[in-house]
């Protein structure tokens, strides 16, 4: 019996842990280079976004993590270079990746354009064992993505882990989540002073059912941006857990140079290894800085 109760603990450890990517993924409306490398220098000028994201910020040690960002367009305006870091500790283990991005951007025609883009990089993951302390694995990442947009409209399709590793045990095996993702949107001036950005993205995944998200972000006057999505679908096959969830978002542009963002979700992945008596929902915070801004960033 202790055996059995050791390999299912093991496994309810591991699977939290397979997950832990995923919150870097969940970031994409901040920081589209998560699920997308193709948007690498997206933005033109050079920007810089950390985000801070907490289960409940009323109780101790609850569940957490931390994202960096940076990316930017070289003096031709072509090549686009990103970087990423996520130190995550949204179970009882601590799992840390850093990722590099690159995007080649090209004049389809007077008023469509594509980019293509490729990341690569390292996932620093706890392997478990029974009745055995937990020690790390390095394992390499690879993705890539593409986008065609105009001034008004994208679509972008994207696979940001290629690679099938496996960081589990002998007795239990994991593997990388390998999603899908094909995203649309717009830019819509509503009047003077209102852009909208709608979009809507599908999420396709082994062994999960399809998952649709769509929302929309409103800036008034290029100071204050309020947005809301919600989600439908995404269920693991081996889970009765509720996925449909909705996001709500303000942010602040303060100055050229500043942006400061809250972010709330219903969303409840961390729940599994933690009082799921304790108040519901997850926040998060976000700084984004841009050292010399051109124009005014829309995401």
């Amino acid at each position: 019996m202790r055996k059995i109760l050791g390999v299912l603990l093991l496994a309810l450890s591991l699977s939290e842990v397979s997950a832990q990517r995923e919150v870097m993924y969940e970031q994409y409306l901040q920081n589209p280079m998560a699920i997308n490398p193709a948007f690498t220098g997206a933005r033109g000028d050079f920007n810089m976004t950390a985000l801070f994201r907490r289960k409940w910020f009323t109780i101790r040690n609850s569940p957490s993590s931390q994202t960096f960002a940076a990316d930017g367009l070289t003096s031709n305006g072509r090549w686009g270079i990103g970087f990423q870091a996520l130190n995550d500790q949204t179970s009882y283990f601590t799992t840390t990746g850093v990722y590099g991005s690159v995007a080649y951007h090209l004049d389809m025609s007077d008023i469509w354009k594509l980019s293509l883009g490729g990341q690569g990089g390292i996932n620093v993951l706890p392997i478990v064992d029974i009745g055995a302390s937990g020690n790390n694995r390095a394992l390499g990442s690879f993705g890539v993505g593409a986008r065609l947009f105009s001034n008004n409209f994208y679509l972008g399709i994207s696979k940001p882990e290629l690679l099938n590793q496996n960081f589990g045990n002998q007795r239990v095996a994991f593997f990388y989540r390998r999603p899908l993702y094909i995203k649309a949107g717009g830019s819509y001036d509503l009047a003077e002073d209102l852009l909208l950005l709608p979009y809507a993205m599908v999420v396709q995944e082994k062994q999960y059912s399809l998952r649709v998200d769509f929302g929309a972000k409103l800036w008034v006057h290029e100071k204050i941006g309020v947005g809301a999505s919600y989600r439908v679908g995404g269920k693991s096959q081996f889970a009765d857990q509720p996925v449909d969830y909705l996001q709500l978002s303000a942010e602040l542009q303060v100055g050229r140079n500043v942006r400061f963002g809250y972010f709330f979700s219903t969303r409840q992945t961390e729940q599994s290894l933690y009082n799921t008596q304790g108040p519901q929902g997850i926040h998060e915070l976000m700084l984004k800085f841009i050292p010399s801004p051109v124009g005014f960033q829309k995401f």
